[in-house]
């Protein structure tokens, strides 16, 4: 009896500890890169501009594609030096194992696709 009940509370640690690990996503293209995680409690990722040109204020329209865990997509506004998106949700539906999927960012008649893999 003593061992089942040992044997139980590991079984329950160790599902506790793999509910509790972070996920890392990562891309990167000529322009941008993008960073995700991915925890039990909520998500997060961060687009930068790592390009070279420097350009007056102008509109960034993202998208994530081919994914389960992110699919936000926006827009936002202002100078590229040291652009920078970045968001924060709640989980709302759980994680879905993914190996990569795909970012869609359009600037200035430009647009490049950043292929995101699990590290």
């Amino acid at each position: 009896m003593r061992s089942f009940i040992m044997s139980m509370l590991l079984i329950s640690l160790l599902g506790l500890l793999g509910c509790s690990e972070q996920r890392q996503f990562k891309g990167e293209s000529i322009n941008w890169s993008v960073a995700c995680s991915v925890t039990a409690k909520d998500k997060s990722y961060e687009i930068r501009y790592i390009g070279q040109e420097s350009q007056p204020d102008t509109t960034v329209q993202y998208a994530f594609k081919e994914s389960r865990n992110f699919q936000n997509s926006g827009e936002s506004k202002g100078s590229f030096k040291n652009k920078i998106i970045s968001g924060t949700s709640t989980m709302n539906s759980p994680y879905f194992d993914e190996d990569h999927f795909t970012l869609h960012v359009q600037w200035n008649d430009k647009e490049e696709t950043v292929r995101v893999i699990k590290q």
